[in-house]
Parts: structure tokens; sequence; C-alpha cells
């Protein structure tokens, strides 16, 4: 009996030992994730701060400016927070370990980006907004109807969810871009249509079309995308040779920097131009001029898919060597920066207008320039969502 009591009695004690150790290591543990957090946050806030992600692709909150009456309104707290959570010290790592366990657990959306297999990352297509498309296409009609003497053409590229489906997650809400291409070319007016749809969706290896980790279309649909809008406007696209030439296999675009996703990277290959075709560059709102369309400069930065005009101007003319004495107008999104440089030789100048940052009168340009042809390139995605045109072209 005196035994068990004694068992008893350890137990008992044994058992307190037990839960003051457990309350001592939990209060250590706090302890240490307290310390842990207190020190990269106030090395991140002595340290220099960053002023660019280059993962996110976006400029970094800086540090708030302190004022009574921020305090007092909450704006200086609500500022401060932002400011910690971009300057956190390994932020870039953190961010990347959180997407990361998102995909482990299944997750197959981030922020508007469709994770696919075979490290394919997709733009989730835009919607198809009727009212808003009116406005677009009814002022497109105007500067066609405005201009009747013009030959206009109009090419709109689907986006890689609609040719490279096989690597869809599953149960993604893709609509038809192919449907909407079609509504959108039979609400226009005056417009050769171009369908890039069909040659793109004819190719044997679709995944080569369209890049991994960004929105863009590669040099393989630009050649394919080519040969057709050459055809359309009464070109002869084996008129010259060119071949594409690789110039990095490190770019990681913007579909990468927006879901975290960094796990493939892409080659970018720019075409050669004919050596027999001189050609110059003027980027008319900054007062500049080149001799290339290319800017090998950017592939040191971020956003390589920039080497091709260096990125997006509002009005770009070059001005070449070409026995045609033909004047081609561009208006376009970002995706034309690829193809472009292929049309060179085939006018004696081209003048490029985006509408998304060009403020000018776009008529005045026509008249001054003797425009005899026009071409709208766009993808799918870019021109349903873009409310530039209507505002500009109306």
């Amino acid at each position: 009996m005196e035994k068990k009591k004694v068992n008893s009695k350890n137990n008992k004690s044994r058992k307190k030992s037990q839960k003051k150790d457990y309350y001592v290591y939990e209060c250590l543990s706090a302890l240490i994730v307290t310390v842990i957090l207190f020190a990269v946050s106030f090395l991140s806030l002595i340290g220099k701060d960053r002023e660019y992600s280059e993962n996110e692709n976006r400029y970094l909150t800086t540090k708030p400016q302190f004022s009574w009456s921020s305090l007092m309104d909450g704006k200086f707290m609500d500022d401060a927070e932002a400011y910690l959570s971009d300057q956190f010290l390994l932020r870039d790592k953190l961010v990347s370990l959180r997407t990361g366990i998102d995909v482990f657990f299944g997750k197959r959306e981030i922020n508007d980006v469709y994770i696919g297999k075979k490290h394919f990352l997709y733009e989730k297509p835009s919607e198809y907004n009727e009212a808003r498309l009116k406005k677009t296409t009814d002022a497109m009609n105007n500067i066609r109807a405005r201009n009747p003497g013009i030959n206009t053409y109009i090419a709109i590229a689907p986006n890689s969810t609609e040719i490279v489906s096989a690597y869809l997650p599953s149960n993604a809400p893709v609509p038809s871009q192919t449907e909407q291409i079609k509504k959108i070319y039979g609400s226009l007016n005056g417009f050769t249509p171009i369908d890039l749809c069909t040659p793109l969706k004819s190719t044997n290896n679709p995944q080569d079309l369209y890049y991994r980790t960004d929105h863009h279309w590669t040099s393989a649909a630009v050649d394919i995308a080519y040969v057709e809008i050459a055809k359309k406007m009464g070109l002869d696209p084996a008129s010259y040779q060119y071949r594409n030439l690789a110039v990095t296999d490190s770019f990681r675009g913007t579909l990468a920097s927006s879901s975290g996703i960094f796990s493939a990277q892409d080659t970018i290959s720019i075409p050669t131009c004919p050596l027999d075709v001189m050609y110059r560059v003027t980027y008319v709102e900054e007062e500049r001029v080149t001799t290339s369309v290319f800017d090998p400069q950017k592939l040191n930065s971020k956003s390589k898919y920039e080497v091709f005009f260096g990125g997006n101007y509002p009005e770009v003319v070059i001005e070449s060597s070409s026995a045609n004495d033909k004047v081609l107008m561009v208006v376009k999104d970002s995706y034309a920066n690829s193809l472009i440089p292929l049309l060179i030789p085939h006018y004696k100048k081209i003048i490029i207008i985006d509408p998304r940052y060009y403020n000018g009168n776009i008529q005045d340009i026509i008249d001054t320039e003797s425009v005899t042809d026009m071409l709208w390139l766009y993808n799918a995605n870019t021109f349903l969502n873009d409310t530039s045109i209507a505002g500009k072209f109306s």
C-alpha cells in the first residue's frame, strides 16, 4: 500500500515536471519566433530599400512619410504595413515557398494565372463584354469610314489557352477565343479579317508557340502568323530569307512573376533582317533615333521580351530602303512587337501606334504620311480589355 502511494506521488511529480518542461518549451519556442520576427523586421527597416522586384515585375513600396494627420487617419499605419510587406527580408523566398505549398495542395489558379502541366502557365482569359467591345469596334469603323481608300486589315491572335489546351489544369473555365474573334470580325465594316486561329491550331507542336512563363507568343508562332498576314496583305513572304536567332534561354515572364512560380525558363529568338535592307527607327515622343528594332540591353533585365523595340511606345516610325513605296500603319499591342521586324522589307515606311500610350490625332498622321495600308494587330486578351481605342479613335 505504501509502495503504491509512493508510486502515485512519483507519477504526479513526473507529470508536473513534464507539464513544466512543456510550458518552458512553449515559452522558449514563442520567444525564439518573436526574436526572429523582430530581428528580421528590424533588419528590414534599417536595410537598404529595394525599389523593384524582378521576380514580381513591379515597383515596391518605399518608406512612408510620417505626419500626425496620416497617423490619425490611419494612412501611415496602412502605408507602413505595405512597406514592411514589400521590404521584408527574404520576401522573394517566402513568396515562392508559399506558392509552392499552394500548388502542392492542389491550387491551380494564382493571381489570374492558371497553373498547367509541363511547367506551363496561362493568362486567365478575358471576358467578352458586349458594351465595351461595341465602343471599340464603333471607333474602328469610324476611322475606317473616314479613310475608305486605305487597305485595312485586322489580325487578332488567340492566346495560349486556345492553342496549348492540352496542358491546361482540369476544369479550368476557358471560353472559345476562336468564336470570340469571329464575333469581333463580324462587327467590323470594310476590314479584311485575317484568321490566325486555324493555322496556329494546325501545327504539330502547339507547345512551341507560346512561352511557358509569359503571355506572349514565340518566334515559332510569329513565323506562322507572318505568312498568313503577308498573304492577305498581298505581300510575298518568300521574297526574302531570314532565320530566327536565339538571344537568351533564361527568360522568365510576367506569368511567372504574377504567380510566383519560377520552375521554368524560356528561350527568346529574334528574326534576322536581309543585309540589303537598311532602315532607321524613330521613337517620336522620345525624339530618339536608332538603327535597329532590337534592344540587346533588355536581355540583361527581367523584361527580356522588351528586346523587341525596347518595350511599348506611343509612336514609332521605321523608314527603310525597300523598293516598295507603300506606307503601313500598325495599330497594335505588344504581340505585334515581335512580328513587325518581318514587315520592314515590304514597306518604305511603317508607322506604329500603341493606343494605350498614344495621345495624338491619328487622322493627322494618316493624312500627313499618305498611309496606304493599315493593320490592326492584337492578341485576344488585350483586345477584349482595351478601352483606349474607343477613347482615341472615335
